[in-house]
This record gives C-alpha cells, structure tokens and sequence, in this order.
C-alpha cells in the first residue's frame, strides 16, 4: 500500500517550482504552437483545400466529359441517320440503275435474237427456193436411179 495516502502528507506539494513549471509549461505550449503547431496545421489546411480543390476540379471535368461523351452520341446519331438516308438513297439509285441496265441488254438481246431470226428465215426462204428449183431435178435423179431407165420430164 502507498504511504502516501496513510501518512497524510499532501500527494502534489505546490510551492514556487511548480509556478516556475506552469509558465515553462505556457511558454513552451506557445512557442510550439507558434512554431510548430500552427504550420502543421496550416499545412494541413493546404493540403485539405488542394484535395478538395483536385476533387471539384475533378467532377467539373467529368461532367465536362459526360456532356461532350452526349453530345458525341447525339452527333454519331445524326451522323447514323443521315448514313442510313444516304444508304438508303444509294440502294434505290442502284437498283433503278440496275433494272435500266437489264432493259438496255435486254433490248439489246431482243435486237439481237430479232436479228438472227430475220437472218434465219431469210436462208430459210433461199435454201426453200433452191430446193424448190432442184425438187424436179432431184425428183427425176431419184426416179431414174429407180426404175434403171431415163424419164422423160
């Protein structure tokens, strides 16, 4: 047990050291504070502003960047647009380029089979007439090969 507290003696003795501690205690709370704490804190106050400087700086560029990420899809959706109207507009222009192709060649390939069969039919018509001329001839070839003798016409 403390004998301290049994004997009845005082457990802290103020006397005049302990005013000589109290104003060494003050005078080195305010030199540090001064010196020491106060810069550390101002220091601390710094860096808080520049934190919270960096993070709104921070969300004014996201939302800058959310703003021009829209507008970009607004613009590629215009641009999709006018690229499908475009498409569009092409595929019709081939397609009617196409069928004008198609009826040129056809009527080409009409002039052409048109052609062809005038040309045929005119041989047809010599080949007749030459066949036509020669019939009595071969006709009287045949018969004489035939009968072994000489007709007379």
């Amino acid at each position: 047990m403390p004998t301290a507290l049994l004997s009845g003696s005082p457990i802290l003795d103020v006397d005049a050291t302990f005013f000589i501690y109290f104003g060494v205690f003050w005078l080195l709370f305010f030199m540090l504070r001064s010196l020491v704490f106060q810069p550390t804190m101002a220091l601390f106050d710094e860096r808080e502003k520049a934190i919270d400087g960096a993070k709104a700086e921070a969300r004014k560029l996201e939302k800058t960047a959310e703003e021009k990420l829209e507008a970009f899809e607004g613009e590629m959706a215009k641009v999709r647009a006018e690229v499908g109207v475009e498409r569009d507009k092409m595929r019709a222009e081939a397609t009617t380029q196409e069928r004008l192709e198609l009826e040129k060649v056809r009527a080409e390939t009409d002039k052409i089979v048109a052609e062809a069969e005038a040309e045929m039919a005119k041989q047809a018509a010599e080949i007749r007439a030459e066949i036509a001329k020669s019939s009595p001839v071969l006709a009287r070839q045949i018969a004489e090969k035939l009968l072994g003798r000489e007709v007379q016409a």
